[in-house]
C-alpha cells in the first residue's frame, strides 16, 4: 500500500462546500479546508453543528449539495462504483452507532477488512488477537456484539477500523463510551497510527482529550468551519514523548 506522506496531493479537499439533506437548509455552508497527508486534527462543535454530516461526505456516503469534495487528489463526484470502493477500502471509520454486524463475533468483526483484503488467516490470528488485547477485550474475542457493552462495541469498532492501516481515520466520538483511561489508552493507538502515516480526524466532546492533547481542531458552528490551532503549541513533542515512554 502506498504511505501516505509520499502523496503529494492533500488527503481530503473541500471548496466551497455546502450540504443539505433531502428537506430543511444547509446543515454545512461554504465549507473550504484541505487535510494534509500525516496530519491529526480533532473535530469539535456543538451537538447539530454539523460533525456527523461533514464526517459522512469525507467517506462518502453523502454527496455535497454545492461546491466539490476531493479525496486523495480525486473528485468525488466523478468516481464510478469501482473507483469510490477503491477508495472506500483506503478510509477506516468509527461510527457513532458502532454498526457491527451482529452475526459475527468480535474476533471475526475486526478480521473482516483483513479477510476482504486477502491476509493469510495466520496473520489475521496474530494481529487481530493482538489488537483486540490492546483495547482490553481478549477475554471477549468468541462474545457476539450483543453480549458487549456499549463500550465493548466501540472498542470493537474501533479495532475493526484501524486494523488494516487506512490511509484516512475517521472516527465519531470513538471515546463517548469509556472512561478517560480507556479514552486515553484509545488516543495513543490512533497516534501510533498516525506515526505510520495515516491522517486522523476524531470529532470529539471530550475536552478532556482536546486540552491533553492539543491537537489542531476543524471547529464547527452553525454549519461553517473554522480552523483553530492546537491549545497545546508543544504537543508533537508531547505525543512523542508519550509513545516513546510506552505509557498506558
Amino acid at each position: 500500500m502506498k504511505e501516505t506522506s509520499k502523496l503529494s496531493s492533500p488527503i481530503a479537499e473541500f471548496n466551497g462546500v455546502s450540504f443539505r439533506y433531502e428537506t430543511g437548509s444547509d446543515v454545512l455552508k461554504d465549507i473550504q479546508f484541505q487535510l494534509q497527508p500525516g496530519s491529526f486534527h480533532f473535530m469539535t462543535g456543538e451537538s447539530g453543528a454539523g460533525k456527523t454530516s461533514l464526517l459522512s461526505l469525507m467517506y462518502l456516503d453523502n454527496l455535497p449539495t454545492k461546491g466539490r469534495v476531493r479525496l486523495f487528489g480525486q473528485a468525488v463526484d466523478t468516481l464510478s462504483r469501482k473507483e469510490k470502493a477503491r477508495i472506500r477500502r483506503q478510509i477506516g471509520v468509527v461510527f457513532q452507532d458502532f454498526r457491527l454486524l451482529p452475526h459475527l463475533n468480535a474476533f471475526d468483526n475486526v478480521a473482516l477488512p483483513l479477510r476482504i483484503a486477502g491476509t493469510k488467516e495466520s496473520e489475521i490470528r496474530r494481529h487481530v488477537s493482538e489488537l483486540l488485547a490492546w483495547v482490553g477485550l481478549e477475554k471477549q474475542l468468541r462474545a457476539y456484539p450483543a453480549e458487549l457493552s456499549g463500550g465493548e462495541q466501540q472498542r470493537v469498532a474501533i479495532a475493526r477500523a484501524v486494523i488494516n492501516r487506512p490511509q484516512l481515520l475517521l472516527a465519531d466520538e470513538p471515546t463517548g463510551n469509556v472512561d478517560d483511561v480507556m479514552a486515553k489508552r484509545l488516543l495513543y493507538l490512533f497516534l501510533e497510527l498516525n506515526k505510520l502515516g495515516t491522517t486522523v480526524v476524531i470529532a470529539t466532546h471530550n475536552q478532556n482529550l482536546i486540552k491533553y492533547f492539543g491537537f489542531p481542531r476543524l471547529h464547527l458552528s452553525k454549519g461553517h468551519l473554522e480552523l483553530l490551532g492546537p491549545s497545546n503549541n508543544k504537543y508533537v513533542d508531547l505525543a512523542t514523548k508519550i509513545l516513546n515512554r510506552g505509557e498506558q
